[in-house]
């Protein structure tokens, strides 16, 4: 098909209505070069942009001849037929001669069912009909419904790729000799711009400029205004003094204010630097009291694209355990995906279920390893972090736990330091001695929950 209408603009780019005494034909075309499709044949036109100069050949039709120029017909005459919302178009053709135009399908219907006007189809040649327009139309509105669907679920495939990754890049985890040197103070810098002195030049033109406007006034507003501004001059003599003064007093107590509020701002930097220093050497020191405050503060902290809950134990300032809620397959990898039909709609597909399996698992590891590498991040003194992480599973038989075991992982602070966002993730965490049970179809398996979980403190869990 030659072209297509669309809602905002009636014809493609490079097709254009060409209206004019003899009938609508149609161009097509880019800048230099087009075609046109009208009832005395078509034409072929090159032309060079920008220099006047063009060529035009007829490379189909029938020659016609005229024996006599056909009568002129009157603006009434115009006006006779046709609808009358079309009359401003056809008298401007009239009047004008050819015309280019854009029509939306709403124009185009009501053109081709005038007789005035005449549309031709460029892969034909011929005249448009009624119905294929209408079939141009539908199949324009049905390309466009197909790409807007196109983007929506292109959109949608993206959120997903987002929530599947969402834990890279991984948060940075300082060195040890990086953390000694946060026991520096760091240097105040204000953040509150000092006052600008008083131009004293602009000031000078500005109250000249008032005392001009002064003496203009009054009786002396029907002198010329060179003569005011001459006695103006006089008077800044004795008022310019006075003026400096009260500039050079505001500047200063602009200077004062300044001053006292960067004082206060040195003082507030200054406290927050010795309670951030204090916190540091907490930190180094293994103060598992201050390490428990940090921990709380970081998890609560963060935003996961999902609910979670997690649970933390910690004894000793190397080691920091975890006791992870996993989020249900169910509510973050859907179980279908849309797939677009001809006819313009989407269908709900069932998605492979080994494919949802490694997504979840893929899920769930990046999750362990973000939450370990956060926490290093914050934690100068913690060497590792064991991880047990925990779904729930419906019960087949009465005696199986509701809480299912998936994953147990002890995470080594230099290997999760060095883990690049592009590294294999299931094979870093067999190189950790993960312990997991990863079926062909992807499912990650129940395993025993791990032995650490024994501890006393927390075997209410």
């Amino acid at each position: 098909m030659g072209f297509r209408f669309s809602r905002r603009i009636g014809i493609l780019p490079g097709l254009k209505l060409n209206f004019s005494g003899s009938g609508v034909s149609l161009s097509a075309g880019v800048r230099g070069a087009h075609l046109n499709f009208g009832s005395r044949g078509t034409y072929a036109s090159v032309g060079l942009p920008g220099t006047g100069m063009s060529y035009r050949q007829r490379i189909g039709g029938t020659s016609r001849s005229y024996s006599a120029p056909a009568p002129a017909l009157t603006e009434d005459q115009i006006k006779s037929i046709g609808n009358r919302e079309n009359d401003q178009a056809a008298v401007k053709l009239f009047q004008e001669g050819t015309q280019n135009m854009a029509v939306s399908p709403e124009e185009a219907r009501r053109y081709i069912a005038d007789p005035r006007f005449k549309m031709m189809d460029p892969d034909t040649g011929r005249r448009l009909t009624s119905a294929k327009l209408e079939t141009m139309i539908a199949a324009n509105e049905l390309k466009e419904k197909l790409e807007h669907l196109q983007v929506q679920l292109q959109t949608e495939a993206e959120e997903y790729q987002h929530l599947l990754n969402f834990w890279k890049p991984l948060p940075a985890i300082a060195s040890a000799e990086e953390w000694q040197t946060a026991l520096n103070k760091r240097p105040f810098q204000s953040q509150i711009q000092p006052p600008t002195p008083p131009d004293m030049e602009v000031e000078q033109a500005k109250l000249l400029d008032e005392l001009t406007a002064k003496e203009h006034t009054g009786i002396n507003k029907f002198l010329p205004r060179f003569v005011a501004r001459s006695d103006a001059k006089t008077d800044l003599i004795a008022a310019w003094p006075e003026r400096e003064a009260q500039m050079q007093q505001q500047y200063n107590d602009q200077i004062q204010q300044y001053e006292q509020a960067v004082a206060a701002e040195s003082g507030t930097w200054d406290e927050t630097e010795a309670k951030r220093i204090d916190w540091v050497q907490k930190l180094l020191a293994g103060d598992l009291q201050e390490m428990d405050h940090t921990m709380a503060e970081v998890l609560t902290g963060l935003h996961l694209p999902f609910k979670t809950h997690c649970d933390y134990f910690l004894h000793e300032a190397d080691t920091v355990c975890l006791h992870l809620d996993l989020p249900e397959i169910e509510d973050v990898i859907p179980e279908t995906v849309k797939a677009i039909q001809k006819n313009g709609t989407a269908k709900d597909v069932r998605r492979d279920q080994a494919e949802r399996q490694s997504d979840y698992a893929q899920l769930v590891m990046g999750q362990c390893l973000f939450l370990a590498a956060e926490l290093f991040s914050y934690l100068p003194m913690t060497q590792q972090i064991r991880v047990a992480a925990y779904t729930q599973r419906p019960r087949i038989k009465e005696s199986d736990p509701v809480d299912s075991y998936v994953l147990d992982v002890a995470f080594d602070r230099d290997a999760v330091k060095t883990f690049g966002s592009d590294d294999n993730l299931k094979a870093f965490f067999v190189r950790q001695g993960a312990r997991f049970n990863q079926c062909a179809d992807g499912e990650l398996k129940r395993i025993e929950p791990p032995s650490w979980l024994q501890h006393e403190d927390y075997r209410h869990l």
